[in-house]
């Protein structure tokens, strides 16, 4: 099966256009989750007890946003295997899988964190505040991710000659 430059993996092929500006949109609403997220992150560790967050606070969001950066540098023409060489698609796909590993591990470890540390009184008294922004804020990166990633499928017609 051949794909060409307009076939498409989704079935509706217009959902996700918004009058040729949807590429900007979706980059702009992306940066803004992204920040959101931080943000959030961030006010968890400033309204937080002092000596109560370690490294494990910060492991989620830091493997959820290296897994957004991976998948956000991997060429999408890549993944479909136009080019010459057989071993590219299978290398694209291999980061593309490392990359929602690294997410989906990120938000696991939070929930864990969340659960383990927070909810189990091991902090007296319980407070579960940053354990909570640490799952909010993983959520919002995978959110950005996925918001990116279907951005960067649109056509934009600023980009096209």
């Amino acid at each position: 099966m051949v794909m060409d430059d307009n076939s498409n993996v989704f079935i509706c092929k217009g959902c996700f256009s918004f009058g040729g500006k949807g590429r900007l949109l979706g980059v702009y609403t992306a940066g803004a989750l992204f920040a959101l997220a931080w943000w959030i992150f961030v006010d968890g560790l400033c309204t937080s007890e002092s000596g109560l967050a370690g490294f494990e606070d910060w492991a989620g969001g830091i493997a959820t946003t290296l897994g957004m950066i991976v998948i956000s540098l991997i060429d999408k023409e890549a993944l479909r295997g136009t080019d010459y060489d057989d071993h590219i698609p299978w290398r694209a796909r291999l980061f593309l899988f490392l990359g929602f590993a690294m997410m989906a591990g990120g938000l696991a470890g939070s929930v864990a964190v969340l659960v383990v540390k927070y909810t189990s009184h091991m902090v007296e008294p319980p407070i579960p505040y940053l354990g909570v922004t640490d799952v909010i804020q993983t959520c919002l990166l995978m959110a950005s991710a996925a918001i990116l990633w279907v951005s960067q499928q649109e056509r934009d017609s600023y980009y096209t000659l």
